[in-house]
């Protein structure tokens, strides 16, 4: 819908996305951050300045984006279950009322 959080899509090689998610959200936004030094070879080059830092940033960027549109879908969802949920027992509570007083006028 057209208020949905739009993912803004990383252009990135296949090899670093590979990498990326490979290790996941934490650790490269830990590598990003400063918080250790990486263990794993291939995440060298993550924790210096050099392009692939670029692309892990903007990777980070598109998974959140990611994670906030389906936040925003599981929301809808659950308004509409609700919604749902009180039409049917408003439905219900009239017929019942309905059925009270045909009751009690025959």
């Amino acid at each position: 819908m057209w208020w949905w959080r739009k993912v803004r899509k990383a252009n990135i090689p296949d090899s670093h996305r590979d990498i990326f998610e490979r290790y996941g959200e934490h650790v490269i936004g830990s590598i990003l951050a400063g918080g250790f030094s990486p263990g794993a070879e291939e995440l060298v080059d993550v924790y210096r300045p050099s392009e692939i830092q670029k692309d892990a940033r903007d990777w980070l960027t598109e998974q959140r984006d990611l994670h906030e549109r389906r936040e925003q879908r599981l929301e809808i969802a659950e308004w509409a279950i609700l919604i749902f949920v009180v039409l049917g027992v408003f439905i219900e509570v009239v017929r019942l009322v309905r059925e009270l007083f045909s009751s009690q006028l025959n």
